[in-house]
C-alpha cells in the first residue's frame, strides 16, 4: 500500500525531467501515467480472480516481485516508448497486489482486530502520499528521474522474503471460472477511449486512427456490458450501476479521481515551468495533500454520521471544487501559501467525500453483493484516474498547442510543430533564436502554458460540479 500511494505522486514530480531527458511531448507524458492506470484498471478484477483461484499469498508476492522488476525496467528505459511499456507492466503487477492484500488482512486478523489492521493500512497510505512528492523531489534533484522508480525495489526485496515466511495462504472455495472475455473487452474499451482522448489533441480529432480507436472503445464497452449481462459468471454484475444510490456514489468517486489525477498532472509542471521552482520545492508543495488525507481519515466517519450521505457527498464535492479553483489564482508570482492551502484542502476533502461515497455503495448493495460493491469502488477509482490524465491532459494540450501556433507565428512551421509538443521543446527551439525576439517569445511560451493550465484546472472544477449535481439528484434525501 505504501509503494502504491507513493507512486501516485512521485512520478508526477519527475515529469518535467522525464520530458527533458527523453524529449517527451505532452501526450507521451500522459501515457507515462495512463499506461500504469489503464493496465491497473483493466486487470484489477482479473488479479482478484487469480488470487481467489490460485492463492492470495502466491499472487500477492508474485505481483510485488513483478512490480519491482517492472520498476527497474522503467529506470533503465532509453526512450519514452520503453518507459511507457515498463509502466504498463507496473500496472499489471499492481493489479495482482491490491486485491489480494485486503483479502489477506481479512484472513490474518479476526473481526475484533481487523479494524485496527485496516487503520494501519489506511495510515500507511496517508504516509505514502506525504512522503511521495518530497522523496520524489529529492531523488530527482540528487540522482535523476530514474530514481523515482528504483525506490520501489528495496520495498519489493524486503516484502517478498518476509511474505514467504509470515503470510498465510488462502483461496476462495468454489471459485467460478475466470471471465477472460470480459477482461479482454474491458481493456479494449478503456484503451480505445483513452487512446482517442490523448492522441486526438495531437493528431487531430478527425484522424482515422483516432476515430477508429474511439469507435472500437465504445463498441467494446457496449459488448462488455452485453457479455456481463448474459454471462453465468460475470466479471462483475453491471446491473448494480442502475441503482440510484450506487450510481450517485460511483459518479462522485469518478469525478474526484478525474479531477485529482488531472490536477496533479498539471500542478508539478506548472510549479517548475511557469514559476521556475526546483523539483525539490515542487515536491514539498505537494506534501500537504497527504497531510490533509491523514486529517480527513480521522473525521470522515463523524461527518458522514452528522450530515448524512447526500449532504456529505454533494456538499463535499462542492467544497472540493472550490478548493481546486484556488489554482486558477496561480501566476508566476503567486505565493506558495495558495498552493499549500489548495493541496491540503484537496487531500482533506477527498478523504471526507470518498469514504461516504464508498459507504453508500456498499450499504445499498448489502452483504450479498459486497463483492460487486468492492469491484465497483475499485474500478471507479482506477478508471477515474485514467480518464483524469486523459481528459485534463488533452484539454491542456489542445489549448497549449493552439496558443503556441498563434504566439510563435513568426517561426517556421517545423519549429512551431516542435514547440507544440511541450514547453521544454518550445524553449529548446527558442534557444536557437537570436536576441532580441528570444526573450519576448519565451514569455509568450510561458503565457501559453499558463493559460492552458488554468483551463485544465477549470475543467477539473467543472467535473466536480457536475458530479455534485448528479450526487444531489441520485442519492436519497438525508433524514432529519
Amino acid at each position: 500500500m505504501f509503494i502504491s500511494a507513493v507512486d501516485m505522486t512521485i512520478v508526477n514530480v519527475a515529469l518535467p525531467d522525464i520530458a527533458d531527458d527523453l524529449n517527451a511531448g505532452i501526450g507521451e507524458l500522459q501515457w507515462v501515467l495512463d499506461g500504469f492506470l489503464v493496465a491497473l484498471a483493466g486487470l484489477l478484477l482479473l488479479g482478484s480472480g487469480l488470487a481467489d483461484r490460485f492463492g492470495r499469498k502466491r499472487v500477492f508476492l508474485s505481483g510485488i516481485a513483478g512490480f519491482g522488476v517492472a520498476s527497474v525496467l522503467c529506470a533503465l528505459a532509453p526512450s519514452t516508448i520503453a518507459l511507457i511499456g515498463g509502466r504498463v507492466l507496473m500496472g499489471a503487477a499492481a493489479a495482482c497486489v491490491l486485491p489480494p492484500a485486503l483479502s489477506l488482512i481479512a484472513v490474518m486478523f479476526p473481526p475484533e482486530e481487523r479494524a485496527q489492521a485496516l487503520g494501519v493500512w489506511a495510515a500507511t497510505a496517508g504516509a505514502g502520499l506525504v512522503i511521495g512528492p518530497v522523496l520524489g523531489g529529492l531523488l530527482v534533484h540528487e540522482v535523476g528521474w530514474q530514481a523515482v522508480f528504483l525506490v520501489n525495489v528495496p520495498v519489493a526485496l524486503a516484502v517478498v522474503p518476509a511474505g514467504i515466511k509470515v503470510l498465510p495462504e488462502s483461496k476462495r472455495p468454489g471459485t467460478p471460472p475466470l471471465d477472460l472475455l470480459g477482461v479482454a473487452l474491458s481493456i479494449l474499451s478503456l484503451v480505445g477511449i483513452v487512446f482517442a482522448l490523448i492522441e486526438g489533441a495531437d493528431a487531430g480529432w478527425t484522424n482515422p486512427a483516432v476515430v477508429a480507436s474511439g469507435v472500437i472503445g465504445v463498441v467494446a464497452g457496449a459488448a462488455f456490458v452485453r457479455v456481463e449481462l448474459r454471462g453465468r459468471h460475470p466479471l462483475f454484475d453491471v446491473r448494480v450501476l442502475a441503482r440510484p444510490a450506487v450510481a450517485g456514489g460511483v459518479v462522485a468517486i469518478l469525478g474526484i479521481y478525474i479531477a485529482f489525477l488531472g490536477t496533479i498532472f498539471l500542478l508539478p509542471q506548472y510549479l517548475q515551468y511557469v514559476q521556475g521552482r526546483s523539483v525539490v520545492a515542487a515536491g514539498l508543495l505537494l506534501a500537504p495533500i497527504g497531510v490533509g488525507t491523514a486529517i480527513g481519515a480521522r473525521y470522515n466517519a463523524r461527518l458522514f454520521k452528522a450530515l448524512g450521505a447526500r449532504r456529505a457527498i454533494s456538499g463535499g464535492l462542492l467544497a472540493l471544487a472550490a478548493s481546486t479553483a484556488l489554482f486558477l489564482l496561480l501566476s508566476r508570482t503567486t505565493t506558495i501559501a495558495v498552493v499549500m492551502v489548495g493541496a491540503g484542502l484537496i487531500g482533506l476533502l477527498i478523504t471526507l467525500v470518498v469514504a461516504p461515497a464508498t459507504a453508500v455503495i456498499m450499504n445499498d448493495l448489502g452483504q450479498e453483493k459486497a463483492g460487486d460493491g468492492g469491484a465497483v469502488n475499485q474500478l471507479a477509482r482506477q478508471v477515474g484516474g485514467a480518464l483524469g490524465v486523459a481528459i485534463i491532459g488533452t484539454v491542456f494540450a489542445g489549448v497549449y498547442s493552439k496558443e503556441i501556433e498563434e504566439k510563435l507565428g513568426r517561426l517556421s512551421e517545423p519549429q512551431r510543430e516542435r514547440a507544440t509538443e511541450s514547453i521544454g521543446e518550445a524553449r529548446a527551439v527558442l534557444d536557437t533564436v537570436p536576441q532580441p525576439p528570444r526573450g519576448e517569445l519565451v514569455a509568450r511560451v510561458d503565457d501559453a502554458f499558463d493559460l492552458a493550465a488554468r483551463i485544465g484546472f477549470g475543467t477539473c472544477v467543472v467535473v466536480l460540479l457536475l458530479a455534485a449535481a448528479v450526487a444531489a439528484i441520485a442519492l436519497p434525501p438525508d433524514e432529519g
